[in-house]
């Protein structure tokens, strides 16, 4: 039995693929300037076994991640990057190599449930392949009360040569505990027009594709170079619904054909340059393209709706991973956003 769980936690960590990608990092300023820093602490010998990168997420950071574990197992770095030619280079390339283990986030932002540690527990004293072992968490303020005390053990005492790389966008959500155990390197947030040219010169897209990648800023809501919903179709239902046109209900197909959780970020990541545009100030980043739409949600409430607007899209975003009723719960929010005063005024009338 023991055997069986050793064998199930060595394919576990051999189905982990890094990606080593110099060239994109160097390309992002915010990122080449935290290379430096790492690299300091990597030739000084002062890279903590616990290390929290703090910044926005995305397919950038994504790309520093897994770049820098590439760099720590790689036999031959050449001038401070992975030399993608030796064995454990080549292994990590292809998803083989065994002292590998990453928590990967999912596009629900769903928490990293006890078991997952608990796995990897099992598998933390196993014989090393090579020389570290690597654990990858991304956005690791995803742990619970039970998954983080349950990593809160392994990060008080690692097993000798266990490297720990996480990251973290909304650090005050992290448990303290972890917090405290783990040395925080903090990345300068990106402009809008560096984020966009970073997606031209990466994928070779369109500037107004680019732009709206940008803006998107979320790397659970992009399959490879595209939004992995119809933002257009979801966006264009919201100024319907906040014009009053027709029936509340009407314009909600889009709607219920997209994931809540994809829903409510993208409303959330949409009501800041509404906010901005309704108060007359200018939405840095906004799309060409999204602008219009913009103009008229701004148009069609107040201040004080826009601010009860917020209140609500951030009670969905907390309940829309509750797998009960998803239709209703989307019915309901459009109907509160018809009136965004409504709800509030029957909570304290009750």
């Amino acid at each position: 039995m023991a055997n069986d769980v050793q064998d199930q936690a060595i394919a576990g960590l051999a189905e982990q693929r890094l990606v080593s990608d110099p060239a994109t990092i160097r390309e992002a300023g915010w990122l080449f300037d935290a290379w430096g820093r790492l690299d300091q602490m990597i030739e000084g010998g002062r890279l903590p076994h616990g290390l929290l990168l703090h910044g926005r997420l995305g397919a950038p950071m994504t790309a520093l991640l897994e770049t820098l574990a590439r760099r720590l197992i790689c036999h031959a770095p050449e001038q401070g990057w992975p030399c993608g030619h030796c064995p454990a280079c080549r292994q990590a390339e292809q998803g083989s190599f065994p002292d590998i283990q990453r928590l990967a986030d999912d596009p629900e932002h769903r928490d990293i449930p006890v078991d997952a540690i608990r796995g990897l527990i099992e598998g933390a004293f196993l014989t090393r392949y090579g020389r570290m072992r690597l654990v990858l968490v991304e956005r690791i303020e995803r742990l619970n009360r039970a998954s983080g005390n349950a990593l809160l053990k392994l990060l008080e005492e690692p097993p000798e040569s266990m490297q720990f790389l996480c990251t973290v966008e909304q650090v005050d959500r992290l448990l303290p505990t972890i917090r405290s155990r783990l040395q925080r390197l903090r990345l300068r947030e990106p402009r809008p027009e560096e984020q966009a040219r970073w997606w031209r010169q990466t994928t070779g897209c369109s500037p107004e594709q680019a732009e709206l990648l940008a803006f998107i800023d979320d790397p659970t809501l992009v399959d490879g170079h595209e939004p992995t919903f119809d933002w257009q179709a979801v966006t264009e239902a919201w100024v319907t619904l906040a014009e009053g046109r027709g029936s509340p209900l009407a314009p909600l197909a889009p709607w219920l054909a997209t994931p809540r959780p994809v829903l409510a970020r993208w409303l959330l990541r949409l009501w800041p340059a509404v906010a901005r545009h309704q108060a007359g100030l200018s939405a840095e980043g906004l799309p060409a393209g999204l602008e219009p739409s913009v103009k008229r949600l701004a148009a069609a409430h107040g201040t004080e709706q826009w601010l009860a607007v917020q209140t609500r899209l951030i009670r969905f975003a907390r309940e829309a991973g509750h797998p009960l009723h998803p239709e209703l719960s989307v019915e309901q929010l459009a109907l509160d956003l018809v009136d965004p005063r409504l709800p509030r005024r029957l909570d304290s009338a009750v």
